[in-house]
């Protein structure tokens, strides 16, 4: 779970969007790491431009038919892993 202070940093993208020789999409960071992701994975990282958690959480729950915890704890998790693989970064 994200600490309120982290709900309301600025979420930044990094990095860039490219695409396996099958066509699977990757996420590729600064250090030219490439890691394979879904559709849904990518969506959501074009959604991180400068956006608060908070207001990405309304965003996505707003298109989203998920209970809204679960939603939330997903959406978590996936900003979790965004950073350990540093495809953005969070700011004040």
């Amino acid at each position: 779970m994200l600490l309120k202070k982290e709900s309301s940093k600025i979420i930044l993208r990094r990095g860039e969007v490219g695409n396996d020789r099958d066509g699977t999409p990757l996420l590729i960071n600064g250090r030219g790491e490439a890691y394979r992701v879904n559709d849904t994975a990518v969506s959501l990282w074009n959604m991180c431009n400068g956006i608060t958690f908070d207001d990405l959480f309304l965003e996505v729950r707003r298109i989203s038919s998920g209970n809204e915890q679960e939603v939330k704890k997903s959406l978590e998790q996936m900003i979790r892993q965004f950073q350990q693989i540093s495809v953005i970064e969070l700011r004040d």
